[in-house]
């Protein structure tokens, strides 16, 4: 990935969007998939539990893969192209949550899952220029109680979780299938072990790895990793934490080199609930945990140490800073950062039941000259409780375009199709 423009993040959230915001961020579509298994010849609607969203490049077919764990734990893979209502292909397989997805190279993937039996399970994709996608076999590990994943050069890095709450990374590679010598398979390499028990793992992709994890003093930390020639997988130089704990993070790589750049955005742990303006008398909207976003740069020193380093930072104010599930990506090689989180409205309204209501925010990031500002806004109401992103190819003169990918009440899924100007 290139190297981002958005690195310094200095703008507040607001509550709406506003017509200059709203030049250069259009929201196109919406729309709940349903969708029907060929195979078996049988349709069911598109529930989920949880959700991930990659952009593939199939020999020049550029689209988009979503993985879920859907409402009765299976696994469901989907492709889609463009802004399409409905998806190219779709598989269903086997037990699965705490899923994750990682391109390996142009044409195969990997979809790490907990499994029926609580072990970690690495499935191989073949993905063709239509979308269609090939089973390709799996590799299994210990028992683990959370999963992710990121694509590394031409390797996958895995990071999951042990029972005891230990941390482990492992890369994956491809090898000539035995089955079949035209084909490939997995090739997974040594094991390397953290120190210490961690949770709420986010792993970016590109040539070195950034993992962030809440620590066992609920603080965000950020760690690099590296593969070896022989793609074992090291740690280069200690982790940097961050100032207060957190509940989720998300992140992504400014910049795909060994010497990059990424970005983190989490909410913090607090509080867990929130009160409307002073006009309503403080009146308690929310219980959930929610806390405020927060944007952190990071990068490597030039000491020659390859030390990282903690850069520019925003935490987000205002009603638009509430949030509880986050995700960041680079779009546009390397152009725009967009973030999206679930929040909702902390203001006072003068009908009681718009106080507090729920929604997905929606930013966009560029860098204008020395300095770096929010560019665009939107937001999609309604209650969510997972979302995701991923870019595809653009589509109807944009310079971007961009799924989100939500899942709402009663686990239905919700797919949302946006364009860059």
């Amino acid at each position: 990935m290139l190297r981002v423009k958005a690195l310094v993040l200095l703008a507040v959230l607001c509550l709406g969007t506003s017509p200059a915001l709203a030049e250069k961020l259009y929201k196109l579509k919406e729309f709940k998939p349903d969708v029907s298994y060929i195979e078996t010849s049988y349709s069911f609607p598109f529930l989920a539990k949880e959700i991930e969203a990659a952009s593939y490049d199939a020999n020049g077919h550029l689209g988009y893969i979503l993985v879920a764990s859907d409402s009765a734990d299976n696994l469901v893979i989907s492709t889609w192209h463009s802004n399409a209502e409905t998806p190219e292909y779709l598989v269903n397989r086997g037990k699965a949550r705490s899923v994750s997805i990682a391109k390996i190279d142009n044409t195969h993937f990997i979809t790490p899952i907990i499994d029926a039996d609580n072990k970690l399970r690495v499935m191989l994709w073949k993905i063709t220029g239509n979308g269609t996608i090939t089973y390709r076999g799996f590799r299994s590990g210990p028992e683990v109680t959370e999963v992710t994943s990121a694509s590394s050069g031409s390797a996958a890095m895995v990071v999951a979780q042990r029972k005891n709450g230990t941390l482990f990374a492992q890369a994956f590679k491809l090898k000539q299938a035995e089955d079949i010598p035209t084909e490939k398979a997995l090739d997974r390499r040594g094991i390397y072990e953290f120190a210490g028990s961690a949770d709420q793992l986010a792993l970016s992709d590109g040539t070195a790895n950034l993992l962030a994890f809440r620590d066992e003093d609920g603080k965000q930390r950020v760690t690099r990793l590296r593969k070896r020639q022989n793609a074992s997988v090291i740690e280069r130089g200690p982790t940097l934490v961050s100032m207060g704990q957190i509940q989720k993070a998300a992140i992504t790589a400014a910049d795909g080199t060994p010497n990059g750049r990424w970005i983190t955005l989490s909410t913090s742990k607090g509080p867990s609930e929130f009160k409307t303006g002073h006009r309503c008398l403080g009146q308690t909207i929310h219980k959930e945990p929610h806390g405020r976003g927060k944007l952190i740069e990071w990068d490597i020193g030039t000491d020659g140490t390859q030390y990282l380093r903690r850069r520019a930072e925003r935490e987000f104010q205002g009603s638009g800073g509430v949030a509880k599930e986050v995700a960041v990506e680079v779009i546009s090689n390397g152009d725009y950062l967009v973030s999206s989180h679930l929040g909702f409205d902390t203001f006072c309204k003068r009908n009681p039941k718009n106080r507090g209501k729920q929604r997905m925010e929606v930013h966009l990031w560029d860098h204008a000259g020395t300095t770096y500002d929010k560019d665009a806004s939107g937001r999609i109401n309604g209650k969510y409780y997972d979302v995701a992103l991923a870019e595809f190819h653009p589509i109807q003169n944009y310079d971007a375009n961009f799924v989100v990918a939500l899942i709402g009440e009663n686990q239905q899924v919700k797919l949302s199709i946006w364009g860059v100007k």
